[in-house]
């Protein structure tokens, strides 16, 4: 197993949780479809790169303690490094499913999302419809994952056949969502984006299109002006309905040219009509 410094140092305190949270570490999972045989998973977190390969639980031992801590540790908030025992239960879970897809048993199961402190939950579901206000990630109870090359309506599918615990498929994101509360399920939210990266590159994509739409529509005004520009002695277009002149409106004649026209039509001599 691969972890940080931090990470070792978290497994001394989680002893003590896991002995005081009372959580069963004995008794094999009920109805649990597992045989005798010890159960060992792998499991990592893409985000870190973190791992842990461990045999959790042997015939006539029951669950490890010490595996379940280093599960718990892979498990634990990201945001806040809090750490809280996974719930058994989950680990077979996770583990019977690899094995009714046919995936080998040294296939990482890829755990997106674990344990949530309410800290953590409640910001997420602030931005996010498919988190659950009152979600078992916070219980150390559910876990949103993968397996490469298992498509997720696979697993999904395989949930769905088990009937133990809730369970949902995000094929936006490509992973399943399983817990250990009752059996149900729901219809992921898929309006929104749901990882950071994902936002980003949507916020990117609508501001270039308003930029282009922007742009476009810039370079068409200009064009226009530069149309009218080019034909000063075109008329500017007249309106269906001139408005009546008044006659206030009407210019005034030129007083001065009407009397020169009078004075030179004094001044021509007068022809006698010819007689018939």
């Amino acid at each position: 197993m691969r972890m940080t410094g931090r990470a070792l140092g978290m497994l001394a305190v989680l002893t003590v949780a896991t002995q005081l949270g009372g959580c069963a570490t004995t008794a094999p999972l009920e109805n649990a479809k597992l045989d005798g045989a010890p159960r060992s998973v792998v499991l990592n977190h893409p985000a870190s790169g973190e791992s842990a390969s461990v045999t959790y639980w042997r015939p006539g031992d029951g669950y490890d303690p010490a595996a379940m801590r280093e599960i718990a540790v892979l498990f634990r908030d990201r945001r806040s490094d809090e750490v809280i025992p996974v719930d058994p239960a989950l680990v077979d879970m996770l583990v019977e499913l690899r094995q009714r897809v046919g995936a080998l048993p040294e296939s990482p199961i890829r755990i997106t999302s674990g344990y949530r402190s309410s800290a953590t939950n409640a910001s997420l579901a602030r931005t996010n419809p498919n988190v659950a206000e009152n979600s078992y990630h916070m219980r150390g109870q559910a876990a949103d994952f993968s397996i490469a090359g298992i498509p997720p309506s696979r697993l999904a599918e395989e949930a769905a056949a088990m009937q133990r615990g809730g369970y949902a498929m995000y094929a936006h994101t490509g992973h399943v969502h399983v817990d250990t509360g009752p059996f149900r399920t729901w219809t992921p939210k898929t309006g929104e984006p749901r990882a950071p990266q994902i936002l980003e590159a949507q916020a990117r994509a609508r501001a270039r299109a308003q930029a282009l739409a922007q742009k476009s529509t810039g370079t068409k005004g200009r064009v226009q002006v530069a149309e009218a520009a080019a034909k000063p002695g075109k008329p500017p277009a007249k309106p269906a309905k001139a408005p009546a002149k008044s006659a206030a409106n009407t210019p005034s004649p030129d007083l001065s040219r009407v009397r020169v026209a009078l004075a030179q039509v004094k001044e021509m001599p007068v022809q006698k009509t010819a007689k018939r």
